[in-house]
């Protein structure tokens, strides 16, 4: 394969079948070839086991189609190949042979093409096909596209043709479908209305290009044409209805019916009305009645409904509904006025016309024509016709003189309605009666000097009314000089002046009573007036007024005033006693006898400053005392007692230093004194500086900028002084803060604070705490004082704590001071601060009740009765609360029992009835106490006169008496002979102007006339007086009774209702008449004068009117009128009428019938709906409407709401407007759904109960053809087998049409799915059958006849499963997760259905692929349950099984090889390597050879070497990395004898880059140094000579310093030289690893050496640990000053000798370390020892592993016991010994010039002058290596020097992470020397160390170290020539880390702190 690039072949594929089948395909395969070449034991075993293998390791076959034989090469085809399913493979094929010295691999690209063959035919997705176009749609437009699927390849095989087989309705071009893209297309247009579907079969072709083998589809489409709305709507409703005016609300009229040829949506008619009077339900069109019906009001409904449908656009359709309202007896006739007045003269004759009434019904006909009746007032009648009424007897208006007449009117409906109004009927008077008194003389007394009063009445009755019974009185003669008066109109005689005994001792008047009659008509009488004399001297003051001064601080008792009277009266009527006014407020009291009026409280003038009051002065008269007043003005003068009070104290404002020249502040104050004691006057206390006050109104004002003051001179203290003698004064405090100066003294939180206090609160109470605070909030070093306010010094303060105490309780009285106001002061030495404490006292009872008068006088008659009111006292209490509630009470006294007080008001009244002969006068004590705790008393004296007085009274009995007549003579007893007593009424308002009394004689008359049904008694108060005291008495006035009043009825109509079919003696009504009159006056009888219909009887007692035969209900006549009278028992007896209407009433007992026992009718299943199907008409034989109307309703049989039925009003001839019930059909019908509907119609009235009766109403739907056939399933699945003959019936299938016969009959064809002809179907019974026989490789059929049919062949097992090949091969690469994909198994079983599926399985003894493979039991897809490493395990064998239902199997061998991957970069043995080119050395000459090895197997672990750049002179050979020379090394200069110190070195660095064969391969570069010294390479050709010498002489001046430098260069190049010689000889002879035990009995040679230096320790605390001792030769102690190498190695390699273990590490260590890498043993800082060492333990067990692969594990080498291992998370190290010492990171940092410190730094020992004479001061260095200099310092100098020769390379590919191995294997490698010096029998190999290549971007940002850290760990880097290992460090260029840390920080400082790195679960370590 190797020989061609390309090959192409056919590949058959054949199957085991009979007959047997194949197919083939061309392959073409392309040959990649790629080199492979690893030498390793590995491959060697493959070389001796195989040549050449082949894999397929990648490709596009997912699913296993193609196999490769692992050894031939074969490509098996292992599953069927299908072009549908993939048309092209592509196989990358792994060759690898290992037949050379060297293995090669090839990956070889299989393309696999696969070819199409003709074997499917076109099939449709979905058949039937169901297709929706709207009706609108325009001509030419696609409404749908068959799309047929061929799963053939492209080309003329998957090509359609498509074509319309048939169609129906076959209209020609109604529908053109386009051959290519199966477009279909509307060719007309269409109507759903008219065509609602279309039917079609279309077939699908494909383009073979044998026409013979072209195979075809079909399907059948059914295309639905969508309704759109085309259409309006059409009422099939009616467009007139009647409805009767008192239907109720809710009632449907009709029911609106409209249709819409659309359908759905467009077809969806909701109405609407545009009215307000009727609704109409939208959805069923049923117009009801939204609001009450009155065809009074309006008598037609011209409604305008609107159908709409619901399409869109929306279309509707208006239609005019004509409501006509039938009139119904729902309205009562209406009089003109509720109430008619008529006039008529009395005397008049029988016949004269009263007044005419009106009344008027809105209804029609009948029930709108109204008659009269119902005036049943005897002499009165009224027109039933005309509404007349006229009298029937002459009427006097004396006997009555107004009638009240009830009158109804009444309609002719059925019932009747009934309207009532009332006549009021004024009979008019004629002038036809006199006057007439009562007595014919009248006798009085009047006593002297009395005031014009009325004396009595007078009065004359005339029966006449109006002027002829109006009477004027006049004094006729008897008075000529006028001393009496006659009112005219009432008949009051008065006196018109006082008369005088003396004068004229009696009077003799005549009096005339005249009516204003026509002509007039009088009456006259005589009246005898005698005078009387009285007591008429009152008392009288010798002054009117009193004015006096008195000072307000005068004692209590202090005599104020004495005052006067005299009485010109004799004995009692001349004596006086004195009295004050309640005005005096208690402060003033007078004595009763003397008149000297005292002091009796102190005074105070700023609560009152004067009183003004009355004394009084009265006799002492027992008749008629009588009494004069005086008043007195008394005058508070002023004392100088009330200090002057700051409305606000402390004033605080804060102002801005700008507003200087205004009025700061106003200090105001007041003074309650008058006069110059309350003139107030200001200042300021102290003088201050920068402000004035005005003295007069206190404004303050600014001098000075407030700004240049201090805090403290802007605190002003002001002094208010008043003018008084002595002056008293206050002051107050204005603190003024400057809003731009900021104030930082103290200050109290608030200026003013309210607390309450309770007066007389005793000391040491505390009050309040003030406190003020310093801005920072502390309150130390304040002092605090009472300011102000402290008038009485009844508080205290104490000083340190603000706290405010009661230092005396003199000044805490709440009547006096109720508020107080403290102003305290805070103090310290810089600031001071104001704020007021607001004290609001609480009252304490401490005050007694003080009455209004000291003496109160009171006046009572003799014989006072029990519980008579004689005085009220008044005491008050100026304490709040209940403290000033006060009580009252009586001292006890020998008389206090006699009278009783009112705790509450202090009213005194009389507990006995007086009595003269007890006491005349008398004193009680009166007391009023508070209700305070304790309560306290004050009292008050009264003086008590009793007077004499007695009334002799009766009690009387009066029938009706003319006016005028006197009743009876009051007659009072006085003892005293004067004056005379007079007499009064007191009346109540119902006897007000019904009686009068004789003033002086006493003698009671009746001035009115008395009603007794009105008031049958009445009690009169006969008050007699002599003018100073008076007594009441009671007169009791029975009225007798006279039968003055007719009977009166409740109500002079009465209506009610009957119910028809009332049994005899039923009670119809009780009517009740009343009679005001009392006995036998008001005894009432009860009859029937008349009736309208007989049978009517009342009883006569309680008036219950009964009924004696059975009431039968007469439309005619459905009312009766009875009339009924009442007569009382009185003589002559008086009666009255009134009406009864008793309505029959209809009662609901008979059911409506319908007319007919059943009703029929048939209907078309198509009738539109709203036709009228039936009319329903029914009948009641109750005749009242209520029981007569009807209501019809659908009860049952509805199904679906098909039918409505609606009442409606209908005019019959001979029974008038009738409710008939008409069936409409609502909803459309469909005959196959329900051919017959049973309804069961109801009807029933509206009576109480409702009846109602039903019939069976039979509708018939006829039957239309509207329904297709349907099938009774909807898909049918039939299987046969394959052996199944020609002429089989596979199945018979069985359609329906719900249509009834013929429209029934269905016939059946195939429309689609027999393609090739296979089947037939029976036209008429639907048998499916089969025309050939069956193969069973014939695909399932299903064919089309509007319904789907799947028709499978039943296959039978006859096949057994068979895997295509014996070894199934697969790959997977390693470390893919679990559960990823390796391959598919598929077996074949040529049996189809349940036998032809496979279940897969591994065998059970395939232990090894159970555990690492699972198998999908359906599909076979094996997948990973774990992942696979390629360095442990490579390839897997096991066993799988397919098995089919039948239990057959087989089975087949699977081999799965992991590949490989690159995990691990190459490692060289070393990073640097050194060679010479010879002198002579030819072209392909070896100058040396390069060495890495790579930790991947397989591939991926070969290791190939290349240049990076290609170099002119050298190359590399690609698989055993031997560098050879591309030209001659000719051309030295200098002769072969000579020395190497004579010539100039040159060196040459060549970069050779390790790689494994793979394009993505990981990559490692080292550098090789080439010593061309030897060689002419690197320089010119032609030298001109002439410009070396031009040069030699410009340059001649620095000829010495180049020959030093030449020096200085030769002498390193020669150590280095050395150390690069000996480095090369340990990597020749270091080819071979030694295995390391950790026994003890290992010989010299197996043992792993450790070096430790002084001051390395490993476990310092661990056993075997120690200090070093001292005295070897690496003591500084031992150095003879200056040493060789020679001597340091010795001494190196005897303490490798005698410490050769090394000390175990733990696995928690392992989880830290990464990498590992010599060191350069210089000791480090962090270790914290000076010149100590420690002995390594022995190795216990332990082992140097190999860490491969391990993420977090020990990876490579562990070096030498105590080498540092730098991190490069956080700088720090890990110790490698016995028990790893580990010091934690700590924080570094370099200064701001990047250099670190150097101190003592190893530059400054190594370049000394002893340096260049090939010596080193290794005393110095021992002595100054115990000092510990930190390493990076010593890197810090290294880093200085220059060196040009060093290469940074980077590695471009992506690291790969490393993982974790279960079980490492054993790695074992000797530590390595730090000297180049090898100890006999230890072999210095160079650690295999890959380098990790993970890295940490985020790293990139910290601080790093200026050595660079680029590089592989290099074994030369680590042991110098020279020992110890120091001078490399400083002969090596800084810029090769002698550490493999990538990008890690300086050393130059230990970090303490761990980085944030080691929180990684997978921290890594790198070096």
């Amino acid at each position: 394969m190797g020989e061609r690039a390309e090959y192409e072949f056919t590949v058959t594929a054949a199957d085991h079948g009979t007959p047997g089948l194949s197919s083939t395909c061309q392959l073409r395969i392309q040959v990649n070839i790629i080199c492979k070449c690893k030498i390793s034991s590995s491959t060697l075993q493959l070389q001796e086991q195989h040549i050449v293998t082949y894999l397929v390791v990648g490709g596009t076959d997912q699913d296993g189609t193609f196999m490769v034989d692992r050894l031939k090469g074969d490509v098996y085809l292992v599953r069927e190949l299908d072009y549908e399913k993939g048309s092209r493979y592509t196989l990358h094929i792994e060759v690898s042979d290992f037949s050379k010295a060297f293995p090669t691999s090839h990956l070889v690209q299989l393309d696999i093409i696969v070819q199409d063959s003709n074997d499917h035919s076109p099939q449709f997705t979905e058949d039937p096909v169901t297709i929706v176009i709207p009706e609108n749609l325009d001509t030419g437009a696609s409404i749908y596209t068959f799309q047929a699927l061929d799963q053939d390849g492209s080309g003329p095989n998957s090509e359609l043709h498509y074509s319309i087989e048939h169609h129906w309705p076959d209209t020609p071009d109604l529908l053109i479908l386009d051959p290519s893209s199966g477009v279909l297309t509307l060719g007309q247009k269409v109507d759903r209305e008219s065509t609602p579907s279309l039917y079609l079969v279309v077939r699908a072709t494909d383009q073979a290009v044998d026409p013979s083998q072209r195979r075809w589809g079909s399907v059948t489409a059914r295309v639905f044409v969508t309704d759109e709305n085309d259409n309006a709507p059409i009422f099939s409703s009616p467009s007139a209805v009647s409805v009767m005016e008192d239907q109720p609300v809710g009632f449907v009229i009709l029911y609106v019916m409209a249709r819409d040829e659309d359908e759905g949506e467009n077809g969806r008619n909701p109405d609407r009305e545009q009215r307000g009077r009727f609704s109409l339900n939208p959805n069923t069109g049923s117009l009801s009645i939204l609001k009450a019906l009155d065809r009074e009001e309006q008598e037609v409904f011209n409604l305008t409904i609107i159908a709409e449908d619901h399409g869109m656009p929306q279309l509707s359709t208006a239609q005019v509904l004509s409501v006509q309202v039938i009139d119904v007896n729902d309205e009562a006739p209406i009089f003109q006025r509720a109430e008619f007045e008529a006039q008529v003269m009395e005397n008049q004759g029988p016949g004269t016309t009263v007044l005419k009434v009106t009344a008027t019904d809105r209804d029609q006909g009948s029930n709108g024509q109204v008659t009269y009746g119902g005036v049943t007032e005897e002499g009165f009648i009224i027109n039933p016709m005309t509404g007349v009424i006229t009298t029937t007897r002459e009427l006097d208006a004396e006997l009555q003189d107004h009638y009240t007449l009830t009158v109804y009117a009444r309609d002719g409906g059925l019932p009747s309605n009934f309207a009532k109004a009332v006549v009021r009927v004024a009979v008019q008077d004629v002038n036809d009666n006199t006057p007439v008194f009562a007595k014919s003389w009248y006798g009085l007394e009047v006593p002297e000097n009395q005031a014009p009063v009325e004396l009595c009445f007078l009065k004359a009755t005339d029966p006449d009314s109006g002027p002829g019974g109006e009477l004027e009185y006049r004094i006729t003669a008897g008075d000529p000089d006028g001393d009496f008066h006659l009112e005219t109109s009432t008949g009051a005689l008065s006196t018109s002046r006082g008369l005088d005994r003396e004068t004229k001792t009696e009077y003799f008047l005549e009096v005339m009573a005249t009516d204003r009659g026509s002509p007039a008509l009088s009456a006259t009488v005589t009246v005898e007036v005698k005078v009387m004399d009285v007591n008429d001297n009152n008392p009288v003051f010798s002054r009117s007024s009193y004015s006096v001064e008195v000072s307000e601080d005068a004692a209590e008792g202090f005599k104020v005033l004495e005052v006067s009277a005299t009485d010109a009266d004799d004995n009692l009527n001349g004596k006086v006693l004195y009295f004050l006014s309640p005005e005096a407020h208690g402060a003033f009291s007078v004595d009763e006898s003397t008149g000297v009026i005292t002091t009796a409280a102190p005074l105070d003038r700023e609560k009152r400053a004067s009183y003004s009051f009355q004394v009084f002065a009265v006799d002492l008269s027992p008749a008629e005392p009588r009494n004069t007043s005086a008043q007195v003005t008394v005058t508070i003068l002023d004392v100088n007692d009330n200090t002057p009070f700051f409305i606000q104290d402390p004033l605080v404002i804060e102002v801005s230093s700008r507003r200087s020249q205004r009025v700061l502040a106003t200090m105001k104050a007041e003074d309650k004194d008058f006069g110059a004691n309350g003139s107030v006057f200001y200042r300021f206390a102290m003088p201050v500086k920068g402000f004035s006050i005005n003295s007069l109104t206190g404004e303050i004002q600014a001098t000075e900028p407030l700004g240049d003051l201090t805090q403290a001179q802007r605190t002003l203290i002001v002094e208010a002084m008043d003018q008084g003698s002595p002056a008293q004064s206050a002051q107050g405090v204005v603190v003024i803060y400057v809003k731009e100066v900021e104030y930082n003294g103290i200050r109290f939180s608030r200026n003013a604070r309210d607390v309450s206090l309770q007066e007389n609160a005793v000391k040491g109470t505390t009050v309040a705490q003030a406190q003020a605070q310093h801005p920072d909030g502390t309150r130390n070093d304040i002092s605090y004082t009472l300011f102000s306010g402290n008038r009485r010094q009844a508080f205290s303060i104490t000083s340190a704590t603000g706290e405010i105490m009661v230092r005396s309780p003199n000044g805490l009285d709440f009547e006096d001071t109720p508020r107080l106001r403290l102003v305290v002061k805070a103090e310290t030495l810089s600031s001071t601060s104001f704020m007021a404490i607001n004290l609001i006292l609480q009252d304490v009872n401490d005050n007694l009740p003080r009455f209004q008068l000291q003496n109160y006088v009171a006046y009572m008659r003799e014989a006072q009765g029990y519980e008579m009111p004689i005085i009220q006292v008044m005491a008050e209490d100026v304490d709040q609360g209940q403290n000033g509630q006060v009580t009252y009470s009586i001292q006890s006294s020998g008389v206090s029992g006699l009278f009783k007080i009112d705790p509450m008001t202090g009213s005194i009244t009389t507990a006995a009835i007086m009595d003269r002969e007890i006491f005349t006068q008398t004193k009680l004590v009166v007391t009023a106490t508070d209700r305070g705790s304790p309560g306290l008393a004050g009292s008050a004296t009264l003086t008590l006169v009793k007077y004499n007085l007695h009334v002799f009274v009766q009690s009387l009995s009066l029938p009706d008496m003319l006016i005028g007549t006197e009743i009876t003579l009051v007659t009072g007893n006085d003892v005293d002979s004067s004056p005379a007593l007079s007499y009064s009424l007191q009346l109540d308002p119902t006897a007000l102007g019904k009686f009068g009394i004789h003033r002086y004689s006493g003698g009671m008359s009746l001035t009115a006339p008395l009603d007794f049904e009105e008031k049958t008694w009445y009690t009169l108060t006969v008050r007699a007086t002599d003018s100073q005291h008076q007594t009441e008495a009671n007169i009791t006035i029975l009225v007798e009774d006279i039968n003055d009043n007719a009977p009166a009825f409740t109500n002079d109509l009465y209506q009610v209702t009957l119910p028809e079919h009332t049994p005899p003696g039923s009670v119809v009504i009780t009517v009740t008449a009343t009679d005001r009159d009392s006995g036998e006056n008001g005894k009432i009888t009860y009859r029937v004068t008349s009736s309208t219909q007989e049978g009517f009887y009342i009883d006569p007692n309680n008036g219950t009117l009964f009924i004696n035969h059975r009431a039968e209900f007469d439309p005619e006549r459905p009312s009766v009128s009875i009339v009924i009278e009442a007569i009382d028992g009185g003589s002559p007896s008086l009666s009255s009428l009134t009406t009864v209407q008793v309505q029959i009433s209809d009662v609901n007992d008979n059911a409506p019938v319908f007319h007919q026992s059943e009703y029929r009718a048939t209907v078309s299943e198509d009738t539109i709906p709203g036709s009228t199907v039936l009319t329903f008409e029914a009948f009641d034989s109750d005749l009242s409407r209520e029981n007569c109307g009807f209501d019809f309703a659908i009860a049952n049989g509805n199904e679906g709401n098909a039918f409505q039925i609606e009442s409606s009003v209908r005019f019959l001839e001979g029974r008038g407007f009738q409710t008939v019930g008409t069936l409409l059909l609502a909803e459309g019908l469909d005959f196959e759904t329900k051919p017959l509907y049973n309804l069961t119609v109801v009807v029933s009235d509206r009576g109480v109960p409702q009846r109602s009766s039903n019939v069976a109403a039979v509708i018939t739907i006829g039957d239309v053809n509207d329904n297709p056939p349907v099938f009774s399933r909807a898909e049918y699945t039939v299987s046969l087998s394959e052996g199944a003959a020609a002429g089989t019936e596979i199945i018979r299938l069985t359609a329906t049409d719900p249509d009834s016969t013929p429209n029934a009959e269905v016939q059946y064809t195939i429309s689609s799915g027999d393609e090739v002809n296979l089947f037939t179907i029976d036209q008429w019974t639907g048998a499916l059958r089969l025309q050939r026989a069956l193969d069973r490789d014939t695909n399932p059929h299903t064919l089309s006849s509007s319904r789907p049919q799947m028709d499978r062949v039943k296959d039978v097992n006859d096949n057994h499963p068979f895997f295509p090949v014996e070894v199934l091969t697969a790959s997977i690469k390693e470390n893919r997760p679990a559960n990823s994909a390796v391959t598919v198994l598929h077996a074949i079983d040529h049996d189809t259905g349940v036998f032809g599926q496979l279940k897969y399985h591994i065998v059970e003894r395939s232990a090894a692929g159970r555990d690492s493979f699972t198998v999908d039991q359906n599909t076979g897809e094996i997948k990973s349950k774990i992942p696979f490493d390629f360095e442990k395990v490579n390839s897997y064998n096991f066993v799988a099984v397919a098995v089919d239902s039948g239990n057959h199997s087989a089975t087949v061998t699977v081999q799965v090889f992991v590949t490989g991957e690159d995990e691990y970069d190459p490692l060289f043995t070393s990073s640097e390597f050194s060679f010479e080119v010879p002198e002579g050395a030819q072209k392909g000459q070896s100058i040396g050879q390069i060495q890495a090895n790579d930790e991947d197997e397989g591939v991926d672990g070969i290791v190939l070497y290349s240049l990076p750049t290609s170099s002119q002179y050298f190359d590399v050979n690609k698989t055993t990395g031997v560098l050879f020379l591309k030209l001659d090394g000719s051309g030295s200069s200098g002769s072969s004898g000579s020395g190497r110190g004579k010539r100039e070195t040159r060196l040459m660095t060549v970069d050779v880059k390790a790689h494994s064969p793979l394009d993505e391969s990981r990559t490692t570069t080292a550098h090789v140094s080439i010593d061309v010294s030897n060689t002419n390479f690197g320089l010119a050709q032609d030298v001109n000579i002439l410009l070396i010498c031009i040069i030699a002489v410009s340059l001649g001046f620095i000829v010495l310093l180049v020959i030093m430098a030449v020096v200085i260069f030769l002498v390193k190049s020669r150590r280095k030289k050395k150390a690069q010689d000996a480095g090369n000889r340990t990597v020749a002879s270091g080819t071979a690893l030694q295995k390391l035990d950790d026994c003890n009995s290992r010989s010299g040679g197996e043992r792993i050496y450790h070096q430790a230096l002084p001051g390395y320790a490993g476990d310092q605390g661990g056993a075997g640990g120690g200090p070093y001792t001292r005295g070897g030769s690496l003591d500084p102690s031992h150095s003879s000053g200056r040493g060789s190498a020679e001597a340091a190695e010795d001494d190196e390699i005897r303490m490798i000798n005698e410490y050769p273990r090394v000390a175990s590490i733990t696995s928690s260590m392992q989880e830290h370390i990464s990498a590992r890498g010599p060191d350069s043993g210089i000791q480090q800082d962090a270790d914290q020892l000076s010149d100590i060492s420690c002995e390594p333990a022995a190795l216990e067990g332990s082992t140097w592993f190999k860490g491969k692969k391990l993420g977090g594990s020990i990876s490579g080498t562990l070096l030498s016991g105590q080498l540092p291992v730098y991190r490069d998370e956080g700088g720090g190290y890990l110790g490698a010994g016995r028990g790893l010492n580990i010091t934690l990171p700590k924080d570094y940092a370099f200064p701001e010039d990047g250099k670190p410190r150097v101190d003592g730094s190893l530059t400054a020992i190594v370049a000394s002058d002893e340096e260049l004479r090939g010596s080193y001061n290794w005393d110095y260095l021992l002595n100054w290596c115990p000092q510990f200099q930190p390493l990076a310092n010593v890197f810090t100098e290294i880093a200085r020097l220059k060196d040009e020769t060093a290469q940074q390379t980077q590695n471009p590919r992506q690291p790969f992470q490393p993982k974790h191995k279960m079980d490492p294997k054993p790695r074992i490698d000797p530590p390595p020397l730090i000297t180049s010096v090898a100890h006999p029998g230890a072999m210095s190999v160079p650690p295999k160390v890959p380098v990790i290549g993970r890295t940490f971007p985020h790293l990139a940002s910290l601080r790093r170290s200026p050595i660079s850290h680029e590089g592989s760990i290099s074994s030369a880097a680590m042991s110098p020539s020279f020992s110890p290992s120091l001078s490399p460090l400083a002969a090596r260029s800084p810029a090769v880390s002698p550490f493999g840390v990538n990008q890690g920080p300086s050393a130059s400082m230990i970090s303490t702190r761990e980085p944030s790195l080691d929180q990684s679960p997978d921290r890594e370590m790198r070096i």
